[in-house]
């Protein structure tokens, strides 16, 4: 890397001080991506949220990351549990997903109720059925404006049938 590539600005609430945070968040609706439901389980408890900022970083090692709302009670769940599984959706996951994404009235500790759940190496819920489940020991988290950013090394994986995905574009789902 060059030398400017390394240089951070000094003031970071300056970045971005002149986007529309209106015309950033439809721009945004145009990205298609992946829907998955991130899930923790432990000593603080069951989380879980519907998540779309969700990739890979590396092979080898395997490790994921995904950002999530600072304020959300899943996040705090998630950080004391050290523990989450990224289960990427099947079409049939619709109504799941927006229960996990608080759009109806089930709370927290009763999303659980709906799904399939089982356990992989860590004990976070991994969702029977999913298109792909990960599931990840905490690495690190890095606090973005309102976000964290949660990196984890993947511990197990566990894949279902072949089929399509549920992505998130134009602000509806669709398959892929």
């Amino acid at each position: 890397m060059t030398e400017s590539a390394n240089q951070r600005t000094e003031n970071p609430a300056a970045l971005g001080a002149g986007v529309d945070p209106a015309r950033f968040r439809d721009a945004m609706s145009r990205v298609a991506a992946a829907v998955h439901i991130v899930t923790t389980g432990g000593p603080a408890g069951l989380g879980g949220i519907t998540a779309t900022a969700v990739t890979s970083i590396t092979v080898d090692p395997p490790m994921m990351l995904f950002c999530i709302n600072k304020t959300s009670p899943s996040a705090a769940r998630l950080i004391e549990n050290g523990v989450f599984c990224i289960n990427t959706l099947a079409p049939s996951h619709e109504a799941l997903s927006n229960i996990f994404a608080g759009r109806t009235d089930q709370h927290l500790d009763e999303r659980f109720k709906s799904g399939e759940w089982a356990k992989l190496a860590t004990g976070a819920p991994a969702l029977k059925g999913a298109v792909a489940a990960l599931d990840c020991r905490l690495v690190e988290t890095k606090e973005v404006g309102t976000h964290l950013i949660i990196i984890g090394a993947v511990e197990a994986v566990d894949s279902g049938p072949e089929g399509e995905s549920l992505t998130y574009v134009h602000r509806k789902y669709r398959t892929l």
